[in-house]
């Protein structure tokens, strides 16, 4: 986002040791401990989004750490709430979406429902939108892990469920 301010706060469960990368004029990176997970799945799916947003920025984009852009990330982008079709599913027929079918867990989605299977690595939308996202996704994995359920791709299943039901106003494709 080429002449704009963005902040990367960043949610993990290991504090860096290194050295910071270097970073563009008008970026800084906040890092967020998310304590007591030992798997990349937990800290995913444990990290909070606080009030310190909605003072600091208009828009969140949630993506993955690994994640590797090959162009810039234009404004273009934003809207109130945007979700990302999976790379590898975005051209799949419905019946090979790797939904979460179990009918016990929160992020369930019967088959023959929903249009877009989600890729979880990148999504977001305003600091108003994203938090619902995000509690609502907290309350649902809450809900699984008292029935000892985790559903079958983590975040990522509770995300398509939330977009389902309240959908987004841009869908981004690989080719965006």
């Amino acid at each position: 986002m080429v002449g704009h301010w963005v902040t990367y706060y960043v949610f993990t469960n290991q504090l860096p040791t290194g050295p910071h990368a270097p970073l563009w004029e008008g970026r800084k990176v906040v890092i967020l401990e998310v304590p007591g997970t030992p798997r990349w799945e937990d800290a995913s799916m444990k990290s909070t989004l606080t009030p310190q947003f909605l003072r600091e920025v208009d828009y969140l984009v949630c993506t993955e750490v690994d994640m590797k852009f090959r162009d810039h990330v234009s404004m273009e982008i934003l809207s109130p709430l945007f979700g990302t079709l999976h790379p590898g599913l975005y051209q799949a027929a419905h019946k090979d979406f790797s939904y979460d079918y179990w009918p016990q867990s929160q992020a369930h989605i019967p088959h023959g429902k929903g249009h877009f299977d989600y890729n979880g690595a990148f999504s977001g939308g305003s600091v108003v939108e994203v938090p619902q996202l995000n509690l609502a996704s907290h309350q649902t994995m809450g809900v699984n892990l008292v029935k000892v359920i985790e559903a079958v791709w983590h975040d990522e299943s509770h995300l398509n469920r939330y977009l389902l039901d309240h959908k987004p106003i841009k869908v981004l494709s690989q080719r965006n």
